[in-house]
């Protein structure tokens, strides 16, 4: 199973590009990507249904990532080596390209983060490196990976730059899947100090195959599935990663939350999942658990919406809701449910389907 999530992804310069028209959009709550594998979808959204569109005015390819850094908004097309930057409408305003020249094929850039002199930290999944762009895109160096799984490839999936007392430090997920697509040895997270970009720690993550990281402040939190085949790994769930001490946890473990882990979002102490179970379709199901014990609240059992297959995908916290986009087709197209939690806790009430896409969707994230 591919990665269709990501923390960021950004990339070099592609030449002039003709902005898109910037659009007024009040109480615009989430970006939203969609995509059925063969063209994608981009837009914005409110908490009261209404969304803007993105469909067919721009080549965005087939597979899609999207997250937000600095108030900046991006749209990757994996399969293209395109990035987009978004306005907060979601209209395309640049186009940007990600591609080792030397590798033969697709590039696959998976994340991006800028760091404070504005260079453009890239990892890439089908390509052992790191690159790092200067502000308009031009390659300043590229960080060899090779050397961090015996068959030349780490597989870095995600990124994410931080102050830290130390200063200022890159943080590179390596799923390490070998035999790919397999997940049979640790997984690492790599601490690069962004002045010399010198990998200066290596650390082993609790968790196994890091799918999927959101960021809060100091903290990234991890969403470790391990092996989708298997529901009750002991190295895979939720993982607590603390960029201050380079030291980490496993929160809450799979078993206890009733499926592999596919996403993570946390918005104080309440803690939200979809995780998938270890059938041949992966059924998944929203779950919550505290954030600060790793207690479920509601596993997979008790969860309060399921599906009977892998299609519960964007999970996200905006507005004090919960967003949570459905790639089954309703009446009028594909909802993203929304919930609120009760005051103080983590039940979650399930509000009016009223946000509805023009296509399924595969991403949601918050503007803030």
């Amino acid at each position: 199973m591919r990665h269709w999530l990501a923390l960021l992804v950004f990339a070099a310069c592609d030449g002039p590009s003709t902005p898109a028209a910037t659009l007024a959009c009040p109480g615009s709550a989430a970006l939203w990507i969609a995509t059925d594998y063969s063209s994608s979808a981009v837009g914005s959204l409110s908490l009261s249904g209404a969304i803007t569109s993105v469909v067919g005015r721009v080549d965005l390819g087939a597979d899609p990532m999207l997250s937000v850094s600095g108030g900046r908004a991006f749209f990757v097309a994996r399969d293209e080596d395109a990035i987009f930057e978004l306005d907060s409408c979601g209209n395309p305003i640049r186009r940007f390209t990600a591609h080792v020249a030397s590798a033969s094929g697709n590039s696959d850039p998976y994340a991006v983060a800028v760091a404070r002199d504005g260079s453009l930290w890239t990892p890439l999944f089908l390509v052992p490196a790191v690159l790092v762009l200067s502000p308009d895109g031009t390659v300043l160096r590229t960080i060899d990976l090779s050397g961090y799984d015996s068959d030349g490839n780490p597989d870095a999936s995600s990124i994410a730059i931080v102050d830290t007392p130390a200063g200022e430090k890159a943080f590179v997920t390596l799923d390490r899947l070998n035999p790919y697509p397999q997940s049979v040895q640790p997984s690492w997270m790599l601490r690069i100090d962004t002045s010399s970009a010198k990998v200066e720690a290596t650390i082993v993550l609790a968790g196994r195959n890091p799918f999927s990281v959101t960021q809060d402040g100091d903290v990234l939190w991890l969403a470790d599935p391990g092996n989708f085949d298997d529901a009750a790994e002991p190295n895979a769930g939720v993982e607590r990663f603390d960029t201050a001490t380079s030291t980490t946890e496993l929160v809450a473990r799979e078993a206890e939350l009733g499926g592999s882990i596919a996403e993570v979002a946390v918005s104080g102490s309440c803690g939200s999942a979809i995780v998938a179970d270890a059938t041949a379709v992966n059924a998944t199901s929203l779950v919550t658990f505290d954030a600060v014990t790793g207690a479920p609240i509601a596993a997979a059992a008790q969860s309060p919406f399921q599906t009977n297959g892998f299609f519960l995908q964007g999970l996200a916290w905006a507005g004090g809701e919960l967003l949570l986009g459905d790639r089954r087709r309703a009446a009028t197209g594909y909802p993203v449910h929304a919930f609120t939690a009760s005051e103080g806790g983590c039940a979650l009430t399930a509000a009016p389907d009223g946000i509805i896409l023009p296509s399924p969707p595969v991403g949601v994230v918050a503007l803030h």
